[in-house]
Parts: structure tokens; C-alpha cells; sequence
């Protein structure tokens, strides 16, 4: 191997190592990043629940319930607070609208309570953009809160919501991390206001997608109210025409497919049981169900779709893009180049012949 040949294998050794490094160590950490202005809408059904109807103060059976989640993200608050906090952040509103009524929507006379759907859940999260984790931020106009009432004035932050109520996010929320392990995680519970231990459980597909599955279990425990919870004493077995105070208890089997290249949640199921307690005892069923992302929100996370113009979900084609730039173009050119520079060091240290050295540096 001639001078200028070996001189060429080593420029490019290098570069390729570069390619290497530079895809590693900078290109997938850029691009490991949640979207600031993210939007995303799913659908949960849930067929033959059990529901509390307050117009009958009776248990109503067989019903189908279907939740509705929005997730919106702040671009300039996420902006603003990664400044503060010299680290990436996303900032993302969400809201999960729950009724027995198909695609409800809220009536316009907000003081009709009749109209009113059976739950609804309005938060504000900030998040590490890289492992979804939740970061606490309590800024008095760009801060985290928690409402069940489209009235700003209900929402309910870590400054004023009070230890039972709320205190802040906590733990993972609306994904997981770039790389997500088979191992246990904690992940937020809108309902208790807390973060519970999800576990790693096996791998599956979805829609063709490799996925990893994680369960979580939130054991009975009475929910934080805002305000007290008075209901008719018949409604809990109970003599007298005059309102008792009840308590709200809940738990929950919440099982996740997670993408795990993106970290993000593919298809989500929750068996949930709330009840009416009263001196300790459960008297009458608020919900039993078991709710599920609809096939249709399932694909459009694998394959993508567009909803209200904007492209959402496709969480395979970013998987794949991710792979590539953070494990494939990696060990690829570092392979080529750890051999490009093996080749030009086994040349250098190959004997030759007096008279075959003399002609090649004669040719150079």
C-alpha cells in the first residue's frame, strides 16, 4: 500500500468513526426530544359498565362509556421554562372528557348541571422532554394545575391545592423515556393525584409494532374531593330525607403498550372500580369498567393519520428513524471505519520485500 493510499484509508477511517460519534452523541439526542407542540387525540370505550346515575340516585348497568382525551402542547411556556431551568421541557394541556353519551360535547349553559358528563379531568403538566418525566413548577401563570371544572377559578396547583389534594405531578404522565427498559417505573394516576409503580410485564405487537406491556395496580384508597360529596341518605341505604356526606373510594389495574424506541403509549386499558362509601363501607357502585383505547386510536399511534388537518401518532415510522440514527448509522460507520484503519495498520506492520518497498516508494 502506497503512501497516499494509506494516507486516503485513514482520512476516511476517521471519518466514518466521526459519522459514528457525531450520530451517537449528538444527531439522536437532538431528535430524542418530545415535540413542544405536540397534539394528540384518543378514544376509550368502555361497553356493559356500571355507572351511578344521579338523575335515577340509582346503579345504572349495561351502559357503554367513552373517554375522550385532548393533549395540547404550549410551545412558549415550554420555551420559557426550559430557559429558567437550563433543560428541555415540554409543557402540555390536557383534558379527558368521560360520558355514556358518544362524542360528548359540553352544553353552552355551563350552570345546566344536568347536562354536566359524568367525569371530566382538566391538568396542566410540564415534563422532561427526554425521559417524561414530570418537573415541578409551580409559576403562578405557566404552572402545573389540576381541575375538574372548565372554571379557571376551580383549578387546583402545588401552591393552593393543599397535601390531599394535590401537590404536583410526579413521576412519568403521558409517556415514557427515549429507550424505554423492561423495568418498573412510576406513573401518574389523575383520579388519587399520585404516582404508583408500573411494571414491566412482557413484550407484544400491536398492528405489527414490537411493544413492551407494563401494569400498574392502584389499590383501593378514597379519592381527594374539592368539596364534600352530599348525596340523599336512600341512595346509601339510610333513613331520613336529609343529605349525608359520603366518600369516594377507587382502584385501578392500568395496563400500558408502550412504543419502546419513542417511549410512547400505544394503546392504554384501565379496569376501574369507584364506589360510595358511607361510615366506612361501600354502598352503591359509581363506575365499574373496563375502558380501552378504540381500534381506530390504536392504528392512527402506529400507522399516523391526520385529525383537524394535523398529522398525529405514526409512532412506527419514528421508531424506525430513531433506530436508524441512534443504533444503526452508529455501528455501521464504525465498523467501516475501525476497518478502514485496521487495514492501514496491518499494512504498515506487514514485512516487505527490499526490492517490491523500493518500487512503491519509487511510484510515490
Amino acid at each position: 500500500m502506497g503512501n497516499r493510499s494509506r494516507v486516503l484509508m485513514i482520512a476516511l477511517g476517521i471519518f466514518f468513526v466521526g459519522i459514528a460519534a457525531l450520530a451517537k452523541f449528538y444527531a439522536y439526542p437532538t431528535l430524542a426530544v418530545a415535540p413542544a407542540d405536540q397534539v394528540a387525540h384518543t378514544v376509550s370505550t368502555g361497553p356493559d359498565a356500571t355507572i351511578f346515575s344521579v338523575a335515577d340516585l340509582a346503579e345504572k348497568k349495561g351502559v357503554t362509556l367513552e373517554a375522550r382525551r385532548t393533549v395540547r402542547g404550549d410551545v412558549k411556556a415550554a420555551q420559557d421554562i426550559s430557559k429558567k431551568l437550563n433543560r428541555d421541557v415540554v409543557v402540555f394541556d390536557t383534558a379527558v372528557v368521560t360520558d355514556d353519551e358518544p362524542n360528548y360535547q359540553f352544553p353552552d349553559d355551563k350552570t345546566d348541571t344536568s347536562k354536566l358528563p359524568l367525569s371530566f379531568v382538566q391538568e396542566r403538566v410540564v415534563l422532561d422532554a427526554h425521559t417524561g418525566e414530570a418537573v415541578r413548577w409551580t409559576d403562578a401563570e405557566t404552572g402545573e394545575y389540576i381541575s375538574t371544572s372548565l372554571e379557571k377559578a376551580d383549578r387546583k396547583t402545588a401552591e393552593n391545592g393543599g397535601d390531599e389534594f394535590f401537590r404536583g405531578h410526579e413521576g412519568l404522565v403521558l409517556k415514557f423515556p427515549f429507550g424505554t427498559e423492561k423495568k418498573e417505573y412510576k406513573f401518574w394516576d389523575s383520579t388519587t393525584r399520585k404516582a404508583f409503580p408500573i411494571k414491566y410485564k412482557g413484550e407484544d405487537k400491536l398492528q405489527g409494532l414490537p411493544v413492551y406491556v407494563f401494569e400498574q395496580e392502584v389499590p383501593k384508597q378514597e379519592i381527594p374531593l374539592a368539596k364534600p360529596l352530599m348525596v340523599p341518605a336512600k341512595v346509601v341505604g339510610e333513613t331520613g330525607d336529609a343529605a349525608v356526606e359520603v366518600k369516594r373510594s377507587y382502584q385501578n389495574t392500568r395496563t400500558l403498550w408502550i412504543e419502546p424506541v419513542t417511549g410512547a403509549i400505544i394503546k392504554g386499558q384501565e379496569k376501574q372500580l369507584a364506589s360510595l362509601e358511607f361510615n366506612g363501607e361501600p354502598r352503591a357502585t359509581a363506575t365499574e369498567v373496563t375502558i380501552a383505547y378504540d381500534d381506530a386510536t390504536v392504528k392512527k399511534n402506529v400507522k399516523g393519520a391526520k385529525e383537524n388537518g394535523v398529522e398525529e401518532g405514526g409512532y412506527q415510522a419514528k421508531a424506525s428513524q430513531l433506530n436508524l440514527i441512534g443504533f444503526w448509522v452508529p455501528l455501521v460507520s464504525l465498523i467501516i471505519g475501525l476497518l478502514l484503519l485496521a487495514l492501514v495498520a496491518a499494512s504498515a506492520l506487514r514485512p516487505q520485500p527490499v526490492a517490491t518497498r523500493a518500487r512503491r516508494e519509487e511510484s510515490d
